[in-house]
């Protein structure tokens, strides 16, 4: 069978319609998206890499600023709390409850020293001065009566010490009761300042609280909790902080570590 010319003609045509249909619908539509697409999102990319120096030069001052008060708080606990040894004229909570009671006669002893030269500041004479407390000899008390803790989230020892007199110049007294703003390893308030007399002989009262925030890592378990740990223990369970125990209580804001 001999085709004609017109047969050919629109047999090529419908080849050739086909080819440039496959070729239209198939590959340049779908790669033209394509490429539409991949502009677009490197367009995107390219916006979010102008942004990085300015998102690491951010987190670089976020940096530095946790640095700094890192640094700002660290000075101020090496100025302003106790030392963490009982030995350096503070306390240790880590020790057990019992040597605990004992030690905090000896922290309380030590506190009341501090605050006595602090009183004398100014050169003022003393007419009455403030006596820090003693602690507890219950063990099991001993924290929470004394460190009030866990009454607040860290341990911390609290003394509102009443009103405090003295005796000078008015500059001798008010040296005397600025002079509480920079007591050593306490955080000290002094307010309520009344003077009467004339110079030089003045009388100055005003009231006396004295905070210290004691560092440590750890606290000891209470008697309660050293016992059951004893008890669980010696019945196959497992000790206090193991599985399925309470943990071990670390001291700081929150359950956080402090030094």
């Amino acid at each position: 069978m001999k085709l004609s010319p017109l047969a050919i003609f629109m047999i090529g045509l419908m080849f050739l319609v086909i080819g440039v249909s496959y070729g239209l619908f198939q590959e340049w539509i779908p790669n033209t998206n394509d490429k539409a697409a991949y502009d677009e999102w490197g367009q995107k990319l390219d916006a979010e890499g102008a942004k990085m120096p300015a998102a690491v030069k951010r987190v670089e001052n976020a940096q530095e600023m946790v640095k700094e008060i890192s640094d700002n708080w660290q000075i101020t606990v090496n100025r302003r709390t106790p030392p963490a040894s009982v030995a350096a004229g503070g306390i240790n909570i880590a020790v057990n409850p019992y040597d605990l009671t004992v030690d905090s006669r000896t922290f309380r002893n030590n506190v009341q020293r501090a605050v006595n030269r602090q009183l004398k500041a100014g050169g003022v004479l003393v007419v009455s001065g403030p006596q820090i407390p003693f602690p507890t000899d219950d063990p099991d008390t001993i924290m929470s009566s004394y460190y009030n803790y866990p009454n607040v989230p860290y341990p911390v020892v609290i003394f509102d010490l009443g009103q405090v007199t003295v005796r000078g110049t008015f500059e001798q007294i008010s040296q005397n009761i600025r002079s509480w703003s920079n007591m050593p390893n306490y955080l000290a308030v002094a307010d309520g300042l009344a003077i009467t007399g004339t110079s030089p002989n003045m009388t100055g009262t005003y009231n006396l609280s004295v905070v210290g925030f004691v560092r440590g890592k750890k606290i000891a378990p209470s008697i309660q909790m050293a016992a059951a740990s004893a008890a669980g223990a010696a019945a196959g369970q497992p000790a206090a902080g193991g599985a399925g125990q309470p943990p071990a209580v670390p001291a700081g804001r929150g359950g956080d570590e402090r030094d």
